[in-house]
């Protein structure tokens, strides 16, 4: 929160014509205490909430700390700016009074940051590295309690708490290297939005510059938030100078590497195939980490406009990708009258697709809303894609599925409300006939279509061959790849389906089901593979 209110405030004396209010929330991280964070999975706990109120239009900028975001980007999001960095160094606080030279052996140290615990295994390998969770008040109420005897935290943490004065030590860079980010505030905002021309203004070139740097060499070593890698940029005049370390978990190893340079992109590569050429790959965990798709073959069937978000992010991740559209989305002409929204109270949409046809039609984009309608979207990247228009959704609910947005939808209208549903032809029944139940009156126009693309077949028969995974985003995908399909499917080729609709769709057209996410989103698709394909290497 104080964070958050830094940025504001900031925001707030660049634009004093506006007014910036704080949206508290908490993430999964902060509820579930237990948790541990050196778990693969756990990368991006602290941001995921965050994220999905900005794709909802519940906030318009998050406010994070660099150095708990991923290195993967997260379209149609885009981190807007760094705020000028505060110390980047970590600080040492000790129950009874000492440096990190002076603590008796066997001291236990609270820290849950694998980083951390193997810097200071390779500094003082006679001390006890105890994982602890919390705030820095909680983190220091153990300390007090006899918890642990002494805390490593983030300097610029404890600064901007007022509470630098507690610690004993700020610890040397050749002793602990920072994360990549830490001590820099990045401002996160949907691509394209005014919230995120705003921010822009703010960013700080020189943090903005550094911080890029050690993000783009932890993505390039194949690391995370998670790993035990330490990087530090800054500059001197105009050339970059980044040091980074890489560290075995017990700290028994330790590689490090240096560069100094004009080009950042040299400079990254130069420190990367240094640690490289050290053994760093060995030392990474790449099964939870770096690749832990790394050997996977993925038939990607999402219609061309938006197959490339979900390869991009599969191949990241060490997938080798195949994209193989099953689906065509072929607009449909409507009469202008039937999408004249002056006597609807609700307009609803199902897809980023019908937003997109919606905006073609030019209903919206030539007249705009209505002031006193409001708008439903099944999920985020609907909810999103709707933002990009300037459009927010006042219901996005909280599973993306018709009978969760019926149900939300149902909970807020006045009976005899007026409801445009504008959709793909062939959709379920199950929205319009569950709000009509509820006394609305529902006009459902059909403005798109998916088809299958001309030559699906022989594709298909061309690029199945060798794939070890196939995903499916709607049941379009999946009713067109069965009827173009040669026999059955292969019974070593996993199905993975965004959601428990396309699932069961995959299941009555007699594919076997192996992944549904449990979030019905692109991300959510893909933390479902990556899950299920590290709990079979385990």
């Amino acid at each position: 929160m104080v964070q958050a209110q830094l940025a504001a405030d900031a925001l707030a004396r660049h634009f004093p014509e506006h007014e910036f209010v704080l949206t508290p929330m908490t993430t999964h991280a902060d509820r579930d205490q237990s948790m541990r964070l050196t778990e693969g999975s756990r990368e991006g706990v602290f941001v995921k909430e965050l994220e999905q109120a900005l794709l909802e239009g519940r906030a318009e900028l998050a406010v994070h700390s660099a150095k708990d975001l991923p290195t993967l980007p997260a379209p149609p999001l885009t981190i807007a700016a760094f705020l000028p960095r505060a110390d980047a160094r970590d600080a040492l606080i000790a129950r009874q009074p000492a440096l990190l030279s002076s603590l008796p052996a066997g001291s236990r140290i609270g820290t849950g940051s694998p980083r951390r615990v193997a810097q200071l295994a390779a500094a003082r390998p006679d001390l006890q590295a105890v994982d602890i969770r919390g705030n820095v008040d909680t983190r220091l109420r153990r300390l007090r309690e006899g918890g642990v005897d002494a805390l490593i935290l983030a300097s610029a943490g404890l600064l901007r708490l007022g509470r630098l004065g507690e610690a004993h030590q700020l610890l040397p860079f050749d002793v602990m290297l920072p994360a990549p980010g830490q001590g820099a505030l990045a401002l996160q905002a949907l691509e394209g939005s005014a919230a995120a021309r705003l921010a822009a203004e703010l960013d700080d070139r020189a943090t903005s510059r550094a911080v890029d740097a050690e993000r783009a060499l932890l993505r390039g070593l194949g690391g995370g938030c998670l790993s035990a890698i330490g990087a530090y940029a800054h500059l001197e005049g105009n050339q970059l100078v980044l040091r980074a370390v890489v560290l075995a978990e017990d700290g028994t190893r330790v590689l490090r590497a240096q560069a100094a340079g004009a080009e950042d992109a040299q400079v990254v590569e130069s420190v990367r195939r240094q640690l490289d050429g050290q053994g760093a790959g060995a030392l990474l965990r790449t099964t939870t980490t770096a690749s832990p798709l790394s050997g996977l073959r993925v038939m990607v069937t999402r219609a061309d406009q938006q197959s490339s978000a979900l390869a991009q992010a599969l191949e990241e991740r060490g997938a080798a990708v195949v994209v193989c559209p099953t689906v065509l989305i072929e607009p449909i002409e409507v009469e202008a009258e039937q999408l004249r929204l002056d006597g609807y109270d609700w307009l609803v949409l199902t897809s980023a697709n019908g937003v997109d046809r919606l905006f073609q039609l030019g209903s919206l984009s030539e007249r705009g809303l209505p002031p006193h309608i409001k708008v439903a979207a099944i999920g985020p990247q609907t909810a999103a894609r709707l933002l990009e228009h300037g459009v927010r959704s006042a219901i996005v609910p909280e599973r993306y599925v018709a009978e969760e947005l019926a149900e939300a939808i149902a909970r807020v209208i006045e009976p005899g409300a007026r409801i445009l549903l504008a959709r793909a032809e062939g959709a379920r029944e199950v929205l319009p006939q569950r709000l009509r139940a509820d006394g609305a009156q529902v006009d459902v126009v059909d403005i798109y279509r998916a088809r299958p693309p001309a030559g699906l077949r022989q594709r298909l028969a061309e690029r199945l061959p060798g794939i070890d995974m196939v995903t499916f985003t709607s049941s379009s995908t999946v009713r067109h790849f069965v009827e173009a399909l040669d026999g059955g499917l292969s019974s070593s080729i996993r199905v993975a389906c965004i959601g428990p609709i396309t699932a069961q769709t995959a299941s009555d057209l007699g594919l076997r089901v192996d992944i549904i996410a449990q979030e019905y989103t692109t991300r959510g698709l893909i933390e479902a593979i990556v899950r299920d394909q590290t709990s079979i290497s385990a």
